[in-house]
């Protein structure tokens, strides 16, 4: 199996982000997607009395997950700590931490005149 490099380049990417915040970020707009879903339909306006109709059923086992994929967000935001700017969550933090620079970081720029 042949692989140009672009095609590596591209699964290599995938590496180099951070899965959890892509993951927040995704769990997220399907949250948001499921109250879209559920905010288009009203019961008032659903035939109870047609077995043929699932949309009640369907929309039941949305708002049962609900609970579920809402503590996944929660859950995933608070460990990861999420701060909102998707780019920057999801670009992989490049930066090796060294006690220099742990030392430039919090001012103290004499480790770098050695």
């Amino acid at each position: 199996m042949i692989q140009n490099i672009d095609d590596l380049n591209k699964r290599l990417d995938l590496y180099e982000q951070n899965g959890p915040a892509k993951l927040y970020y995704s769990l997220n707009r399907k949250a948001n997607e499921m109250a879209d879903l559920l905010n288009s339909k009203s019961l008032n306006s659903l035939d109870l009395g047609d077995p043929k109709d699932k949309t009640f059923e369907r929309m039941k086992i949305i708002w049962n997950d609900a609970s579920s994929i809402t503590t996944a967000i929660t859950g995933l935001a608070m460990a990861i700590g999420i701060t909102g700017d998707e780019d920057k969550d999801v670009k992989r933090n490049q930066i090796i931490t060294t006690p220099e620079s742990i030392a430039n970081q919090l001012g103290d720029n004499k480790a770098q005149d050695v």
